[in-house]
């Protein structure tokens, strides 16, 4: 299960990196969204991919961690904060 979730957010970023390099031919605002939406799909992908990888390193089933980004519990816990 570990590597299909981190399958699937390193796909999601190739994604934003795809968003990115397409909104580049555009001009103007759509541009700059474009541009915008691509970087937080980037952004938001790796940081999962940092939360799972974390979880491996400190032996902390998924679901049952406290992310270092958001300070949350998992899905499993409610989400309260820690």
């Amino acid at each position: 299960m570990f590597l299909h979730g981190v399958s699937s957010l390193l796909i999601t970023s190739a994604v934003g990196y795809w968003v990115v390099t397409q909104a580049q031919k555009e001009k103007g605002q759509v541009k700059k969204l474009g541009m915008l939406l691509g970087i937080i799909i980037v952004l938001v992908s790796l940081v999962g991919v940092g939360c799972k990888i974390y979880s491996l390193a400190t032996g902390c089933p998924t679901g049952k961690m406290v992310c270092p980004v958001t300070g949350k519990m998992g899905p499993s816990s409610g989400g309260v904060s820690r």
